[in-house]
Formats: C-alpha cells, structure tokens, sequence
C-alpha cells in the first residue's frame, strides 16, 4: 500500500472514531425537520417570505459547523472535551502530519461555510432584487373619462414618494408610463423595466368624491401582494397616497428610519386641491413634449401658482417648460435661461431640499455657459435623491462639456438603470457611444430602445444621424425613412446629409427644404441651416453660403460667424476669413462645439492661412488643431470626423506621413466624406498623393455599393421619394 493510501486509509478511521460520519446523518434528519416544519407553519403565521428563507440558509451553515464541531469535540461523561489523537504515543513527525490534516479539514469546512453563506444571502444582491417596483399609470375610471391627468398624476406622485425610500428602486416614470395603454403582461414589463415587483391602480373621480384601488403584484409568478380600495373625500388625496405608499413599503418589508419621505406636497403643508389639480394636469401636457404641450403646460403652472404662491414644485414646472421650450418650444437659448431663472430661484426658495429644483437649476446653468456651478447643483440634486434620472443625465451634458465622453457615460448610464425606456437617455447614451467610437453598442441600444419602448420615432432619425456620422449612409436612409413614416420630421434632415455624403446633392437639397418648410412643427430648424452650409461649401457655392450667414447672424450662435468666415477663404480672403473664425474661437460660445467641430475651425483657419502664404501662422493653427486632437483623445472621443479634420490639418501643416495615418485611421472607423471636399481647393494636391488616392479609390467603392443599395430601395418603394410625401 502506498503512502497516500495508508494517508486515506487513517484519515477515514479517525473520521469514524471522531463520530463525525453519526453526527453528519443525524444533523441531515433534524435540520430536513426543521425546514419541513418551517415550510408549513410559517406562511400560516403570515411570517415574511425571508424568515423562511434565512431557515434555509441557517440549516445550510450550519452543517459543516456540525461536522466541524463532532470532528474536534467528543462528548463523554466528563462532560465535552477536546478528541484526543489516535496515538499520542506516534512520533513527533506524525503527530505533526495529522495536526496538517486537523487543519486542513478545518480550513475546507470553513471554506464550505463562507460558500454558503455569500451563495445564500438573502440580503445581498438577490434580496435586492425584491427590493424593487415600478408603479403603471392608473387607469382613469371616471363617469366621463375625463380625468385621465389626474389618474396619471396620483400614479405620479405615488412613484415619487417611494423614491425617497432608501433600498427600494423604484423604475423612473418615463420607463414605467411608457406600457400606458398597451395590453402588456405584467411580468414581461417587469423584465423590461428589471424590477419584482408593479403596482397598477384605477382611479374613479366623481364632485369632490376619489375611489383609488390600488394593487401591488409580484411579478415573478403575478401573483396579488396586497389590493386595497380607498373612498374618501378629494380633500383627502394626500392621506391616500401617504396610506397607500405605507402600505406598499410594509408589503416589501422595508425597514424605514424615521418617517416615510414626504410626498410632493404634505398633508400639514395644505396645499390647495385645487393648485395640485391644475399641477397634475401641466405635467400632463409637459411630458408630450411639443411646442403646443409646453405652452399649455406653461399655462396650467402659473394658474396653479396664482391659486398657490408656496407652491414648489409649481414653479419647478414653469422653469422646466421654459428650459425644454429651447429645443421644442421655439425660444433661443438666451429667452428660455432668462425666463426660467427667477421660477428656479423661487423654488429653491420654498423648498432648499427639493432634488427637482436643483436639477432644474444645473440645466440651467449649464445653459447660461456656466458649466461649473451646473455640476454642483446636479450633483447637490443628486445627493438629495439618488434615484433623480434626469438629475442624472444632465450631469453627464455637464460632464460631457467639462471633461468628455468617458466621464459622462457613467452618468447616463446610471440614468438608464434608473428609467430604462427613456428615449432622451437613450438618445444621449447612443450619441455618447458614438462619440468614442462605439458604433454597434450605439446602434443596439437605440434598436432595444424602438423594440420596447413607446412609439418614437426620433429614436429612428437618431439611428439615421448616427449611421451618417459612421459613413452607413444606405443605413441611413432606411432610418430615415422610418423617421419620417412615425411622424418625426427630423428624418428629413437625416436623409438630407445621407444624400449629401453619397454626392446627390440635388435630393439632399430637395430633402432640406421640406425639412425647412416644417421646421416650425416641432420648434427650431435642428441643424437645417448647418447641412445647408455643407452642402454649398461641398459644391463651392461661396456666395450662397456667405449669403446664408447673413441671413443667420446672431449673438447668440456664432454659426453664421463661422459660415462667413469659410465663404471668405473659398473666395480668396484667407486672411479675413482666418480672423473670422479666430474671433469665433475665443467666443464663450465655442465650449457648447464638440471637439471635432474646434478642431474643424482651426483646420479652416489654417487653410485661410495656405491662401495667404503664411507659414508661420499655418504652423500656428496646426499646432493649436493637434492640442485640441490629443486633448479629445485623452477624454475619449473617437469620432471618424475627429481623426479626419486631424489628418487635413496635419496635410496643410506639411506632415504628410502624419497625415496620411490619421487619415488610414478616419477610414476604418467611417469616415467617408470624400465627395464633400470639392468645396476645400487646399487638398487638390493631397488627391494626387498615390497613398491618399488608393485609400480614396477604395473609399469611393464603398459610396458606390452604397448608392446601389438606396437605388434598389427606392425601386421596391414604387420609385416615390419621401421628400414629396
């Protein structure tokens, strides 16, 4: 027999004389009584569901702590006492070997009890996810159907004040209001949104009379928690949802320190019913987001602060509106910052702890050009409630402008976790994704984004500019025509720039000017104006582009600064042209352009220089261009239009090899802009560079197979062109 052989052979003696193999049989029968007896009587008791479980896990533990315990210990009638070794009279050597063996079964034992333990913890990651709920809209059950803003409102309001309940996740509103009207099982929007548990309610508004039936479910099997109906003066709305918030927090056996986080407004505040009604109803019409929605909401806030000056929130409501009236509304940056700043301040006011406040004077700020004290008051915004989703999201624009994209899709993405069928969130993850070179990541989330959530079809016109700034144009124009069949006429401006970066000028100026006629539905011109200009300056029209900056002119957006700028260069004045975008380079304004657009301007500068013969301030520029190009890098941006605007700058700054690797590097990431540099005589001698010609050849491929695409889906659409619809 072998030596570990021999070794086995007494490890199972002294096993058997320590009694452990008994005590392992006997402790197998009394913990499976234990747990059958549990499993019985417990739920009848109406014990919580964890009790049951930490039985379980308690019994689990403690078996190796048996078998630890009968391998050390004997009981006799002495009492306990330590089991002596087989033979205290062995040599040293081997009183030592089987001490190595005492702890190494020791160690093991132990090592099984910590397995079990973290495997099992009811409180660790799976206890949390019991830990979670997503309140529906409720449904509006009154005589004339008319009370459907109010229903929304108490599910609302419901949602807010669970919130503030510290170890729950409650899923953000936009996600959870995105099922409204959809007959959608209950468990496959709790997969969607990642939560156990949803309540869903009804609402019956009649005079000054409110039945709400609330009901909690465990989404897991869909199974009633808790149901409960209350009938009770409208007077009263705020006891009910306090109730019903109690009631829910009790289900899920939360532990609470000190009283349930106030709701939006406390019974003691005695908020008039008749403010928080007309409240309810402009969140209602703020949520729709178009420019007529706002106006109506904007109505109903300062109605409801007329009925009630103290009213917080109410003034939160007009300062959003104001803010949001920039991109949907039809008010210029500067209009929208200067009528929100006086509600913000009156909000904060009121009500120094109100997280919505905050995040409404970060967004602010950030709109004034102030991003520093934007970051402080979203992060204050956020440290009053962690689960603020949009708190969230404008910190990652703060984050964005301030240090870059890698800093800023944490925030985004922890926006996400918190409301994930928010089609802003997912606009600005995508946009982040795309900006450090994620192409495909961006693309999935915006697909997820069009397969469960709500109807939106600016979701299809951001894949659309997403696949342009990637060079899929034949992509492209299928999301745009998507765009455009949803009702979004952002598609218009897509499919003008994937016309444009195919060449086809003339369907991409067909496209702007249908985008042009209806700019007025959904407020502002969303980058009409900047594809017009590249289109002019891809076919050298420096007459028309000139005329466009004139047309454009403003204090407020240097755009038109920078048209007139290139126009002058294309026309022979690189001097004054370079002055022109110098002056737009020290504009406050020039931190809301990403980095490719600085690094577009000081290119553009550099070739104003070229014109002049200037070496020296070529140099200049080029120098200035690559600081911006290696500071963008460093903060992640990985766009294919920052590495081509690097290798035109670095082409005018005579670094041919320099420029022809950044060049390699623009092409494999998308870059595909060869037919918009007619318009930039400068690099007419870069196109007879052998290198630079092969890779625009192949380039030029690929724009071909592209066009046969478009082509072969305009024939199976009948040949009927969506710029005449």
């Amino acid at each position: 027999m072998s030596e570990t052989e021999r070794l086995f052979s007494r490890t199972i003696a002294d096993l058997r004389r320590r009694r452990v193999f008994r005590v392992a049989a006997a402790y197998g029968v009394v913990a499976w009584l234990i747990i059958e007896v549990a499993d019985i009587v417990l739920p009848a008791l109406r014990v919580p569901e964890w009790v049951i479980t930490a039985v379980v896990i308690t019994a689990l533990a403690g078996f190796p702590v048996a078998l630890l315990l009968g391998w050390l210990f004997d009981v006799t009638s002495d009492g306990v006492v330590r089991t002596r070794p087989a033979d205290t009279d062995a040599p040293a050597i081997r009183r030592v070997a089987r001490r190595g063996i005492d702890f190494i079964i020791i160690g093991v034992l132990l090592a099984v009890i910590g397995y079990l333990v973290y495997q099992q913890d009811p409180f660790g990651a799976d206890g949390g996810a019991e830990r979670s709920i997503a309140v529906l809209p409720f449904e509006d059950f009154s005589p004339n159907g008319d009370n459907e803003y109010f229903s929304d409102g108490i599910a609302e309001e419901l949602l807010n004040t669970l919130v503030g309940v510290e170890g729950l996740r409650v899923a953000a509103r936009t996600s959870s209001f995105a099922f409204k009207n959809r007959n959608e099982d209950v468990r496959s929007i709790a997969q969607k949104l990642n939560v156990k548990n949803v309540l869903s309610g009804s609402v019956r508004r009649a005079g000054d009379r409110v039945r709400i039936t609330a009901t909690l479910i465990d989404a897991e099997d869909g199974f009633q928690l808790w149901s409960e109906t209350y009938d009770r003066r409208l007077d009263n709305i705020f006891d009910i949802q306090a109730e019903i918030s109690r009631s829910i927090v009790d289900q899920l056996r939360l532990e609470l320190i000190g009283e349930l986080p106030r709701m939006m407004a406390s019974v003691d505040e005695q908020i008039d019913i008749r403010a928080y009604d007309l409240y309810l109803l402009g969140r209602h019409h703020w949520h729709k987001r178009t420019a007529d929605s706002l106006e109506r909401a904007l109505d109903l806030f300062q109605q409801a602060i007329v009925i009630d000056e103290n009213f917080a929130l109410a003034y939160t409501g007009v300062a959003d509106t104001y803010l949001l009236m920039e991109g949907y509304g039809g008010l210029t940056r500067e209009q929208a910052t200067a009528r929100a700043e006086a509600p913000v301040a009156r909000a904060l006011a009121l009500d120094s702890t109100l997280s919505e406040a905050y995040a409404s004077q970060g967004l602010l700020r950030l709109n004034q050009g102030d991003p520093s004290a934007a970051e402080l008051a979203l992060r204050g915004a956020v440290d009053l409630n962690p689960n603020n989703s949009m708190a969230h999201m404008w910190l990652g624009l703060v984050l964005s402008r301030r240090i870059g994209p890698d800093a800023a899709l944490n925030e985004y993405e922890r926006a996400l976790s918190l409301d994930p069928l928010h089609p802003v969130i997912h606009q600005n993850v995508a946009t982040t994704r795309g900006d450090v070179g994620e192409f495909e990541e961006a693309r999935a989330g915006l697909e997820n984004l069009i397969a469960n959530g709500p109807e939106y079809g600016r979701a299809y016109s951001q894949l659309a500019r997403l696949a342009v700034e990637f060079g899929r144009y034949d992509e492209a124009v299928r999301w745009g025509r998507l765009a455009i069949e949803e009702g979004d006429t952002f598609g218009y401006v897509a499919l003008a720039e994937a016309m444009l970066g195919l060449g086809d000028f003339e369907s991409a100026q067909a496209y702007l000017a249908t985008a042009l006629e209806r700019a007025g539905e959904q407020g502002g011109d969303w980058d009409v104006l900047g594809t017009q200009a590249s289109l002019y300056l891809a076919q050298s029209k420096f007459g028309e582009l000139e005329a466009l900056a004139a047309e454009n002119a403003s204090d407020h957006d240097p755009n038109g600064q920078v048209w007139a700028g290139v126009a002058r260069i294309g026309r022979g004045d690189g001097e004054g042209g370079a002055a022109l975008l110098d002056e737009v380079l020290a504009n406050s304004m020039m931190e809301w352009f990403e980095p490719d657009d600085r690094l577009a301007l000081l290119t553009a500068a550099a070739w104003g220089e070229s014109v002049e013969e200037h070496d020296a301030d070529i140099r200049a520029y080029v120098e200035r261009a690559m600081a911006v190009y290696e500071a963008a890098l460093a903060a992640g941006w990985n766009t294919p239009q920052l590495h081509g605007w690097a290798a035109m700058a670095l082409y005018i700054g005579d670094q041919r090899e320099a420029s022809l690797e950044r060049l390699r590097v623009a092409v494999d990431l998308g870059w595909r802009e060869s037919r918009l540099l007619g318009g930039v005589p400068v690099i007419d001698a870069f196109r007879e560079d052998p290198e630079f010609r092969e890779l625009m050849a192949w380039v030029d491929q690929d724009l071909e197979r592209m066009e046969r695409v478009v082509a072969a889906s305009q024939l199976d659409s009948g040949g009927v062109s969506v710029a005449g619809r």
